[in-house]
């Protein structure tokens, strides 16, 4: 439950936002009179800076999806990490020689813009997913030879400035944090003792990003 409370949170403070942008002197409608239904689609690539176990990280992948009235957000993504960093700790009873860390996950992708006709506007968005950490060897990158595989929940709430570049691109920079939950696996340390494969504030962390989107950005005053 305490890697599920920054969820709630945001999710929260995500719903303010959506009846703040809602109130106005005029009665406004999502769907149906008052405002006509307007529906395109977004994708592209996006590369996100971080840290892994205290180290630069630098993770790459892609998302995508609908735009409704050009303000409301729903999609996928998917993001692996691709900066390579060796796992340093004793590994009993391991045939691995120089251990790396895999870090990937995707899931889905929800926001709101508040105002998309701006030629350089903000974005709020989340991301929420599952993905794996796990240990591979160095010459052998062979999935089903990782070692150590955790399951995890992986929770990313973020906010972005968007640039208008045409009516089919933008270019969006975000700052965000990066909460993983559910890590659990533990291995027998020489001297009887368990210890864990990998921790949570060892992923945990604030994080930039960058992403390229294509798709019909055309407002209805355009």
């Amino acid at each position: 439950m305490k890697a599920l409370q920054p969820l709630f949170l945001f999710l929260l403070l995500y719903s303010g936002v959506l009846l703040r942008a809602q109130e106005s002197n005029e009665m406004q409608y999502l769907f149906g009179s008052g405002q006509s239904l307007s529906i395109s689609g977004f994708g592209g690539p996006m590369a996100e800076f971080s840290s892994i176990r205290g180290e630069f990280a630098v993770s790459a992948g892609g998302g995508g999806g609908i735009l409704i009235n050009q303000r409301f957000i729903l999609g996928g993504y998917g993001l692996g990490l691709t900066t390579r960093h060796y796992y340093d700790e004793p590994l009993p009873q391991s045939c691995l020689k120089d251990p790396l860390v895999g870090f990937g996950h995707g899931g889905f992708l929800f926001g709101y813009i508040p105002d998309p006709n701006s030629k350089i506007h903000l974005s709020f968005t989340g991301m929420i997913g599952w993905g794996a950490i796990s240990l591979y060897d160095d010459y052998d990158q062979d999935i089903e030879d990782h070692l150590g595989v955790d399951n995890v929940f992986v929770f990313l709430p973020k906010a972005e400035a968007e640039l208008n570049i045409t009516r089919w691109f933008r270019l969006a920079f975000g700052l965000g944090y990066r909460f993983v939950g559910g890590i659990d696996k533990r291995f027998l340390h020489t001297g009887g003792n368990y210890y864990q494969y990998y921790r949570e504030a060892d992923f945990n962390g604030p994080l930039a990003n960058i992403s390229l989107l294509f798709g019909s950005f055309k407002t209805k005053n355009q």
